[in-house]
């Protein structure tokens, strides 16, 4: 059997040896460490920004061919992309209608689908010249709170869905600010209106600032004509907010008094009256509407320029004859003969009105004459959508525009609020 052999180190070799290893295998796991620790920042840090991009490059890759390129990094996006960033949190109309990415482009078939959104401040590693756009909601945006470079070919724009009444501007940093408008002011560099009219043809024809309307309205087909000759019930208003600075409260309590001389009632639903109507019973209270009543009260909260809300569309849609209460021209939204206008009457005058409507079906069918003429839309999910990306892509928009009294174009008597 052999015999082990040993062999012996001085006691201060091996300590040394053990030292160099010790030091060796710090040094090495150090190092790693550091390696795993700057791969795990990098990629953090990239992320956060090419993430959802890849993501989204491959699902749209599936959807469509136009999309064949997969963004891995921000520094090799197409130029041909327009990038928009909001600069406001999305939580308000119009920004929750634009989402993320291409992706409102793309399901809502746009014709110009070129553009991406993003609320990131850092998409392009903090640097704010490189977007096309910079949106700003004037519900929530704040003077302390801007941009501190820009370039001439950028375009700030100002977005607002709200009355200017209830939303002025007060802060002189705004004035010169802005190069585009985005609001329901029929004068904006891109409109943003509640509702959207088209003819027969199916094309958009309003509203605009200078309508044409068509003057040789025809009559109503027979259906129609069955449908609202069985309507029992004078109007109906819904509603959540009771306070307004339009005071429409007032002027529904003072037709309902005047109503009263005729046994006629103003049905209320919503916080301000009796009955009630939720939201996930919209269909069912709209066929109510269609089915019983002959007037719709579409009473603004303010009175400002062209501010004409969705409230119209209930009534259009579902063939009653609104009662109009607001501060915009309405002959720039609706067609001659088809509303009434409640702020050019006193509320007895508007009473007898409506009780001679309502005892004459012919005169009433009147107001209807429009419907096989145009048709009633709301373009905020889509056509509005689709209108900030063509913009962007409109060489005639290209030219330098700023607004430098755009407090007094929001609100003429803006002073008068601030």
């Amino acid at each position: 059997m052999p015999r082990c052999i040993q062999i012996y180190f001085p006691k201060h070799v091996i300590k040394h040896s053990l030292s160099i290893k010790f030091f060796f295998l710090v040094s090495c796991s150090s190092l790693f460490l550091s390696l795993v620790w700057i791969q795990l920042y990098c990629d953090t840090e990239s992320s956060r920004v090419t993430a959802s991009l890849v993501e989204e490059a491959l699902e749209n890759v599936s959807k469509d061919l136009r999309y064949s390129d997969v963004y891995r990094k921000t520094s090799k996006l197409p130029k041909f992309i327009k990038y928009i960033l909001l600069w406001t949190r999305q939580d308000f109309a119009p920004f929750y209608f634009l989402g993320q990415g291409q992706r409102a482009f793309l399901k809502n078939n746009c014709s110009v689908i070129n553009c991406y959104i993003t609320t990131d401040r850092k998409f392009f590693g903090g640097d704010l010249t490189k977007f096309d756009g910079i949106a700003f909601n004037g519900r929530n945006m704040k003077s302390s709170d801007l941009p501190r470079i820009r370039t001439g070919k950028q375009k700030y724009v100002f977005f607002n869905m709200e009355s200017a009444e209830n939303f002025p501007v007060c802060s002189e940093k705004f004035d010169g600010f802005f190069n585009w408008t985005a609001t329901y002011r029929l004068d904006s560099d891109i409109p943003f209106p509640y509702i959207q009219i088209r003819n027969i043809n199916g094309e958009i024809v309003g509203p605009k600032k200078e309508m044409v309307w068509a003057d040789d309205f025809s009559e109503i087909d027979e259906d129609l004509s069955l449908k609202i000759a069985n309507k029992t019930k004078a109007a109906a208003w819904f509603v959540s907010n009771c306070k307004s600075k339009s005071g429409r409260k007032k002027f529904v309590d003072d037709l309902q008094r005047a109503l009263n001389r005729f046994k006629y009632s103003i049905d209320i639903y919503g916080s301000c009256g009796k009955l009630k109507c939720p939201r996930d019973k919209n269909n069912d209270c709209h066929s109510l509407l269609e089915k019983d009543y002959y007037f719709y009260l579409s009473l603004e909260n303010t009175f400002a320029e062209d501010y004409v809300t969705e409230k119209l569309l209930t009534a259009l849609q579902h063939d009653v004859v609104p009662i109009v209460y607001g501060g915009a021209n309405y002959s720039r939204f609706l067609p001659p003969g088809s509303y009434i206008d409640g702020r050019r009457y006193k509320p007895a005058q508007l009473a007898e009105i409506m009780n001679k409507l309502m005892k004459n079906h012919k005169l009433y069918a009147e107001y209807f004459r429009w419907k096989k003429h145009y048709t009633y839309h709301d373009p905020s999910e889509v056509d509005n959508v689709c209108a900030l990306c063509k913009a962007l892509n409109n060489k005639k928009m290209a030219s330098p525009n700023t607004y430098y009294q755009f407090r007094k174009w929001w609100h003429p008597e803006f002073k008068r609020l601030c």
